[in-house]
C-alpha cells in the first residue's frame, strides 16, 4: 500500500513539474502578446458555380500572420473585389486597367493603399495618365479561374489593358486538373478545362464542389483544435513545429499539429510543385503547359475582341529569388536530389508561349533578384508566408510603370494589342 502512496506521488510530482512550466509559458506568451489569433482571417471566400470559389461581397475583418509578421484590416467591396468600391460604369476621360492573379494580386499582408496596384495606379496618375487600376486578385487562383472571371465579370469594367499576373511556381499546376487535384489529396474544387488535341474544351457549369480527400484520418484533430482555440502558447508553437520535417513525420498524421500538418504529412516526398522546375520531359507536365498556353490565348482572344489588350507580368517566387531559400528546399527533401532543376526554366517557358502569341509581357524576376542581392535592401517577400512585404509592392510598382505606361499610350494611339509585335520587358529598366 506505502509503495502504491509512493508511486502516485511521484506521479503527481510529475504531472506538477509538467503542468506549472507549461501554465507558466502559456501566461507568459498571453502577456507578451507573441501569439497569432485562433482565427487567422474572416470568412471572406466561398463557393462560386463558376470561379470555385470567390470573395463574399462586403465581407472583411482582421487578417494576421501565423507567424506575426503582419496584421491588415481588409474588406472587401460590394461585387467582391479587394479593392474600393468601383462600378461598372467608367467615368469619361479615364482608362481602365484590370489586375488578373492570385494571391500576389489580392495582397491580404498589406493594407490597400501599398498594394502594387494602388501604387501603380498612383504612379501612372502622377505619370499624367488619368487611369484606374482595379485589383481582382483572389487568392489559390490559377490562370483558368482568371479567365474565367474575365469572360464573365472582368470585361464588364470594360478595361483598356488587363494585366495578367502569372506565378510560375504553381499557376501551371494549378491549371491542370490531374496534378492539381492530387496536390489536394483527391478534393475537387474548381472547374477546370482540358485540350482535346489542340482544341480547348470549356469547364461544363455551374461546377459542384466535391470536398472529399484522400487522406488518412487525424484521430488527434480534435484536439489539436480544441488547443488552437484556447491556448496561445499552442498557436505560437505549432507553426514553427510543422517546420521541423521529422516532427511533421511522426505527429502530422495525428491532428495533433493541425490540419495543415495533416495534409502536409501525407504529401508526397517531394511535393508536386516543385515538378515546374524539373529538365525532365514529364508528360503531365507538357500537357499543363500546352493546356496553360491554350488559356492565355483564348484570354488574349476575348479581350481582343472587345476592344482591350491583355499583358502578363511574370512573377518570380522566393526559391527562385534567394538562393538561400533554395538551398533549404534541397535540405528538406533530400530525394530531390535525384532530379535536375532549373530555375529559370518556367520563366522562359511562359515567356516563349508569348513571345509565339505575341503577347506583351514583363519577367519581374531579374529586377527582384537584382535588388534582393544588394546589402541593404529591405526584405522583398516575408519570410514565412512567402508573399511580397511593402518592399516588394513597391518595388513591383515602380518596376511596371513605364511598362504599363507604354502600353496605355500604344492603346490610345490605335495600336492593335497583341495582334502587335510583342513588347517584352525581362531585366531591369
Amino acid at each position: 500500500m506505502r509503495t502504491l502512496r509512493t508511486l502516485f506521488g511521484r506521479l503527481a510530482l510529475v504531472g506538477l513539474g509538467t503542468v506549472l512550466p507549461l501554465l507558466l509559458l502559456e501566461g507568459m506568451v498571453r502577456l507578451a502578446g507573441v501569439a497569432p489569433p485562433a482565427e487567422l482571417h474572416p470568412p471572406l471566400w466561398e463557393p462560386h458555380p463558376y470561379l470555385g470559389w470567390f470573395h463574399v461581397p462586403n465581407s472583411g475583418g482582421v487578417v494576421s500572420s501565423e507567424y506575426g509578421e503582419f496584421q491588415v484590416v481588409v474588406h472587401i467591396n460590394a461585387r467582391g473585389l479587394r479593392d474600393r468600391e468601383i462600378g461598372y460604369a467608367k467615368p469619361t476621360g479615364i482608362s481602365r486597367v484590370l489586375i488578373l492573379g492570385d494571391s500576389f494580386a489580392e495582397a491580404l499582408q498589406v493594407p490597400l493603399e501599398v498594394t502594387f496596384a494602388k501604387q501603380l495606379e498612383a504612379k501612372l496618375n502622377n505619370m499624367g495618365h488619368r487611369v484606374e487600376v482595379i485589383n481582382a486578385g483572389v487568392g489559390g487562383w490559377g490562370t483558368d479561374q482568371e479567365a474565367i472571371f474575365y469572360a464573365i465579370e472582368g470585361f464588364r469594367y470594360q478595361p483598356e489593358l488587363v494585366l495578367l499576373l502569372f506565378f510560375p511556381h504553381n499557376d501551371v499546376l494549378n491549371n491542370y486538373a490531374p496534378l492539381e487535384v492530387a496536390r489536394l489529396h483527391g478534393a475537387v474544387q474548381k472547374p477546370f478545362f482540358r485540350l482535346e488535341g489542340e482544341n480547348l474544351i470549356l469547364p461544363t457549369f455551374p461546377f459542384t464542389h466535391s470536398e472529399a480527400s484522400k487522406t488518412a484520418p487525424a484521430p488527434l484533430l480534435p484536439v489539436g483544435e480544441w488547443l488552437n482555440q484556447h491556448s496561445a502558447l499552442y498557436r505560437f508553437l505549432i507553426p514553427r513545429l510543422r517546420e521541423n520535417a521529422l516532427l511533421l513525420r511522426w505527429f502530422g498524421s495525428s491532428g495533433l499539429l493541425g490540419v495543415m500538418a495533416v495534409f502536409a504529412a501525407q504529401d508526397p516526398p517531394v511535393p508536386l510543385l516543385y515538378g515546374v522546375y524539373q529538365r525532365s520531359d514529364d508528360p503531365q507536365w507538357q500537357e499543363a503547359w500546352a493546356l496553360t498556353a491554350a488559356i492565355i490565348r483564348r484570354l488574349a482572344t476575348e479581350i481582343n475582341a472587345r476592344g482591350g489588350q491583355l499583358a502578363v507580368v511574370i512573377i518570380g517566387a522566393p526559391e527562385q529569388i534567394y538562393p538561400e531559400r533554395w538551398a533549404a528546399t534541397l535540405q528538406r527533401y533530400s530525394q530531390m536530389a535525384d532530379q535536375e532543376y532549373d530555375l529559370d526554366l518556367p520563366n522562359r517557358r511562359i515567356a516563349r508561349i508569348l513571345e509565339e502569341a505575341k503577347i506583351p509581357y514583363f519577367d519581374l524576376l531579374p529586377v527582384f533578384r537584382s535588388v534582393a542581392s544588394r546589402a541593404d535592401a529591405p526584405p522583398l517577400h516575408f519570410r514565412h508566408d512567402g508573399h511580397w512585404t511593402p518592399a516588394g509592392h513597391r518595388l513591383a510598382a515602380e518596376t511596371l510603370s513605364p511598362f504599363v505606361a507604354r502600353l496605355l499610350i500604344s492603346d490610345s494611339d490605335g495600336g492593335q494589342g497583341a495582334a502587335s509585335a510583342p513588347l517584352k520587358k525581362t531585366d531591369q529598366h
